[in-house]
């Protein structure tokens, strides 16, 4: 398996995996999950800090709150965003919770349908699903965010991170980088199929 080698680290109550070195990318993943290797190759390219979600909190937004509450205690100020599943409604939370700058927001396979609240969002939002997915809250989170862009992720279902981790590290990376123009790609021109 290539890829960095995550740490387990604590700030304040909140355990966190960190992995990689320069540019921030935060992700956040389900309860009792962990690093996979999408978020190893990730770290190839910036520091990757996965933070799960809790499990004494009953709702997104309390999870999102202690989120917030780690990144000032880390100190980081400026990063992009990923929510996976269960941690897609989290991170779209703290991007309204947060006063950090955030640069863009990737989120693979969304679980749960989005709150309203989320069209007050004015990042840019990938929305990675796979072709194998059967969940409707993908194409909800579509509708709702001004600024969101669709892609899905080909023979993958909900776990795009461990069933195609290839592909949804170069396409959040294009993401991160171009915004908007993460389609037409700076390298070879050639996405995964």
């Amino acid at each position: 398996m290539t890829g960095q080698t995550f740490t387990l680290r604590s700030a304040g109550e909140n355990p966190y995996w960190e992995a990689g070195s320069g540019e921030t990318i935060v992700a956040i993943v389900g309860d009792g999950e962990h690093p996979t290797h999408a978020h190893a190759l990730l770290a190839e390219h910036g520091r990757v800090i996965v933070f799960a979600m809790p499990a004494d909190a009953t709702m997104p937004q309390a999870a999102a709150r202690r989120i917030a509450g780690a990144m000032v205690l880390l100190g980081i100020e400026h990063f992009e965003l990923m929510g996976e599943g269960a941690g897609a409604a989290a991170a779209m939370w703290l991007a309204l919770a947060t006063k950090a700058d955030i640069g863009s927001i990737a989120l693979a396979a969304p679980d749960a349908p989005p709150d309203e609240a989320f069209g007050k969002i004015k990042r840019p939002v990938l929305l990675l699903s796979g072709t194998k997915d059967q969940c409707e809250a993908g194409g909800r989170y579509r509708a709702l965010l001004p600024d969101c862009h669709f892609m899905f992720a080909y023979d993958s279902g909900r776990a795009i991170g461990a069933e195609r981790p290839e592909a949804l590290v170069y396409i959040a990376l294009e993401f991160f980088e171009r915004r908007d123009l993460f389609l037409v790609s700076g390298d070879s021109g050639i996405a995964f199929p």
